[in-house]
């Protein structure tokens, strides 16, 4: 009796779960639609038509990315030549984003290549050529931009040199000498003693320094600096998730009536919970949905993925995939597999899948993603 209750209960599950896969797989394919490449780094189609409209009427566009393609970026040149935007907001800290704007704005083609060539590595993810092309091409626009991270580790050489040479303060001006000094040498070790910003050493000048009179400006960059190297040595994400909160909320009287576009990591811009399944944290996306919803406003939450990234990530998106074919980028509109999940009709058991449901509004899928590289000055 007992061998036939467990092989009908067995059944059940088994023809509850095909049950469930239909219902998601009539979903996508109900709410998929196709686009492609076209010239002038654009895109033709259906999908692509749905999605501009979308933008269009939205206050904030969020794009949660997959790092490190030559895809992506191509998507964002793509959306900022056919919308307007006043504020740009990528994951790379204030400081940085800063000092290369205004060399980007201020110096000759070849002065710009030598400070790229010295300082490239230092510039987190603006060190790969596309990321570098888009935000050239955004400053050529004259849209404003953001920074919302903590200090790269491999940041110290170009944000310490740019301290020292904007210093008011003579003793201040030595010790940056010893910290660039010091980070030279820690560049040739190996492991993590070669990032300087992790050393007992930087986090000494430090306190030295905050212990000197510095202008506000500069006081201000030395506890970021610390605080940045706190985040890494603790490992502590949900401090750099507050840090990036409290990033957005100093700036917000700048950016909160005005055409905004994000791009960050896929699990920064949710509306709901990160889709970092071990966590309940409430990342960046979550905090700008709330902002736009209490302004009378829209947020739009894009996820952008692709084939060739993470094969791990591919089984969650089986039923999207089973829709992509050839060469063909696919945009899937999100809100009715999260209607159907609140009420009841349908039920996933993976986690990270109904994360995205429940936080994008649409997925974008890419037929095949190729890793971008650094940027090359000859």
């Amino acid at each position: 009796m007992k061998k036939i209750t467990l092989l009908l209960l067995t059944l059940f599950i088994t023809n509850f779960n095909n049950a469930q896969n239909t219902v998601l797989d009539s979903l996508v394919q109900k709410n998929g639609f196709p686009f492609q490449v076209d010239k002038n780094i654009s895109f033709q189609g259906k999908g692509w038509d749905v999605l501009l409209n979308e933008i269009k009427q939205s206050n904030s566009v969020l794009l949660g990315e997959i790092h490190f393609t030559n895809e992506i970026p191509y998507f964002t040149n793509a959306i900022i030549n056919e919308v307007k935007f006043d504020n740009y907001f990528l994951e790379v800290d204030p400081y940085s984003v800063d000092l290369i704007e205004t060399k980007i704005k201020s110096l000759s083609t070849e002065q710009l290549n030598s400070f790229v060539k010295e300082y490239y590595t230092n510039f987190s993810f603006l060190e790969y050529e596309p990321e570098f092309a888009l935000f050239k091409n955004l400053v050529k626009r004259g849209t404003k931009i953001y920074g919302v991270e903590q200090m790269s580790v491999s940041a110290d050489q170009m944000i310490i040199s740019n301290l020292k040479e904007t210093s008011k303060n003579k003793k201040a001006i030595a010790i940056y000498d010893q910290m660039i000094h010091n980070s030279k040498l820690a560049a040739s070790k190996e492991g993590l003693e070669k990032y300087y910003m992790l050393s007992e050493d930087c986090l000494q000048k430090l306190d030295l320094l905050l212990q000197l009179k510095l202008s506000d400006k500069e006081r201000k960059q030395i506890e970021a600096f610390k605080l940045s190297r706190e985040i890494y040595t603790k490992r502590s994400h949900p401090l750099r998730i507050q840090l990036m909160k409290n990033i957005l909320l100093t700036q917000m009287p700048d950016w909160n009536n005005k055409k905004n576009l994000f791009k960050f990591g896929a699990n920064h811009m949710p509306k709901g919970e990160t889709i970092l399944t071990k966590t309940d944290l409430y990342d960046i996306g979550s905090l700008i949905s709330n902002i736009e919803e209490a302004n009378f406003r829209k947020s739009l939450h894009i996820m952008v993925v692709g084939k060739g990234e993470d094969e791990n990530d591919n089984s969650s998106f089986k039923s999207f995939l089973n829709l992509v074919k050839d060469e063909q980028w696919y945009c899937f509109d999100l809100r009715p597999l999260k209607k159907s999940i609140l009420q009841n009709k349908l039920k996933t058991d993976d986690i990270y899948l109904s994360r995205v449901i429940k936080g994008y509004d649409y997925l974008i899928y890419i037929p095949k993603v190729t890793k971008s590289k650094d940027i090359s000055i000859e």
